[in-house]
């Protein structure tokens, strides 16, 4: 991973803040130009005056249509007798250089053609507790590329992540801006102006106690809150990021729609993911976050759940659970769900983590700093045992966790931003591209690929708008609330 400097970040952010105060957008590449690498037996040559000279005709006829006649060599020490690259430039008013180069590369013409595209610095957040997030930068490559990815994609608000878990706190300083905002519904008139079937739900809902508020619980009789692993992974998913507090999220600037699938017991059940399920798809979630699973004979139903949110484009994306055997675990098993798998900062299996060939993809999933609940006030025992074993400092309302929980999250905040840059891409080929782009590690236990953002993203902003191509708990994420 590359690092920079503190100046240097703060050059880049000044420099994006006053193109975006002046209204400037970044041209996606220079006016009037195009490159183009001849074959080695087919190099034209320069005049004088810098007029290209071409030896066949069909070229010489496309280039001149186009007003492609003046070039430079690309590399300026390279003599013209030995370049193969050059700078063509066209004074035609209405130049398409990505229509020329496409005309080129299709008539086999030349070796390759190409806009002379404008590209931009690696962007790194501000985010103070950057260094702490090993998954997004690791001198050992154990990281999944995200700031490389950022680079080509940093998130639509359009893209949301629901995050089916024990709440997410909304009210964190590190979330709240990351929020989805339901757009129909006004706070707090005790009206389904929306008409959905939920009142007064602006960020997401509580199926558990069904209430409109979906902040995670403090359950004094467990022994321990259960109130951080739900906004934990959300913080993983997509924290505010860039905005000079505490950590950064995976999908940047996408948004998190709260879904607190618990009861007052602390249990998750098919039902509530039911309706869990069926609100994240009725409300336009683009991606579905389950950090959670079970051991099931009959997941018929459960399937059916996933069946409809597929069938209406929303990606689901499930823990492969932290047991440590190759027992499918569910809703990650089910078809049609990306089952995810954890890693260490060693490049490794998580000694912990679920493994199979019903395991699509790996990502880290030890050791990951993110967000939690600010309510440890109410058990001491948690405080201590956070603080710890954990890595909370007592005040600020972060630490670290491990588990398959973990790296779900993070693989859903990358699916959200491939569904940023292809909307209308299917839940099938958002996990074909992660598959195909993944790194091939050959891990001790089957784990799929391990994800890499960067690999995922990289090409398809470039190649154009179009498409191509039972009761279930947290399962032993440590800390475990339910253990």
């Amino acid at each position: 991973m590359k690092r920079f400097t503190r100046q240097g970040i703060l050059f880049l952010v000044l420099i994006t803040a006053a193109a975006a105060q002046a209204g400037v957008e970044p041209a996606d590449f220079r006016p009037g130009e195009i490159l183009v690498m001849f074959d080695q037996g087919s190099i034209p040559t320069l005049d004088d005056a810098g007029r290209l000279r071409v030896a066949a005709p069909d070229l010489e006829a496309l280039l001149s249509r186009h007003g492609l006649l003046r070039a430079a060599p690309v590399s300026p020490c390279a003599t013209r007798a030995l370049a193969t690259s050059f700078k063509l430039t066209s004074e035609l008013g209405g130049f398409d250089p990505r229509a020329a180069a496409r005309e080129l590369v299709a008539a086999g013409l030349v070796r390759a053609a190409s806009p002379n595209h404008v590209l931009h610095l690696c962007v790194l957040p501000n985010d103070p507790m950057l260094s702490n997030q090993w998954h997004i930068q690791h001198a050992g490559d154990a990281d999944i590329d995200l700031p490389e990815a950022w680079d080509v994609a940093t998130g639509d608000p359009a893209a949301v992540i629901a995050v089916l878990d024990t709440g997410v706190d909304w009210s964190h300083p590190d979330l709240q801006a990351a929020m989805w905002i339901n757009p129909g519904e006004t706070p707090g008139n005790g009206i389904d102006d929306d008409g959905n079937g939920w009142i007064d739900d602006i960020y997401g809902w509580d199926v558990g106690n069904d209430d409109n508020d979906p902040r995670p619980e403090v359950y004094l009789e467990t022994g321990i809150d259960v109130g951080f692993h739900g906004t934990h992974c959300a913080g993983i998913a997509a924290a505010a990021t860039d905005n000079a507090t505490g950590v950064a999220g995976a999908g940047w600037g996408c948004r998190l729609m709260g879904l607190k699938v618990n009861d007052s017991d602390g249990y998750i059940t098919t039902e509530g993911l039911a309706e869990a399920m069926q609100y994240a798809v009725a409300n336009g979630a683009s991606v579905v976050s389950m950090s959670f699973g079970g051991s099931l004979a009959d997941f018929g139903f459960m399937q059916a759940l996933v069946d409809d949110a597929t069938a209406a484009g929303v990606v689901c994306v499930a823990a492969a659970g932290n047991n440590n055997d190759a027992t499918p675990m569910y809703p990650a098993a089910l078809d049609g769900v990306i089952s995810v798998g954890a890693t260490d900062a060693l490049n490794q299996r998580a000694s912990f983590s679920t493994y199979g060939a019903w395991v699509d993809v790996a990502a880290p999933g030890q050791q990951i700093w993110s967000t939690v609940q600010s309510n440890y006030e109410w058990d001491f025992l948690t405080q201590l045992l956070f603080m710890l074993s954990y890595g909370w400092d007592g005040v600020n309302p972060y630490m670290y966790s491990d588990g398959t929980s973990m790296a779900c999250p993070l693989v859903a905040g990358v699916c959200a931003l491939i569904k940023s840059v292809r909307p209308g891409f299917t839940p099938a080929e958002v996990l074909q591209r992660l598959v195909e782009t993944g790194d091939a590690i050959v891990f001790d236990q089957p784990l799929g690929v391990k994800a890499n953002a960067f690999a995922a993203l990289d090409g398809l902003a470039a190649t154009g708008a179009g498409d191509p191509l039972a009761t279930l708990r947290i399962d032993d994420v440590s800390p475990n609330p339910f253990n």
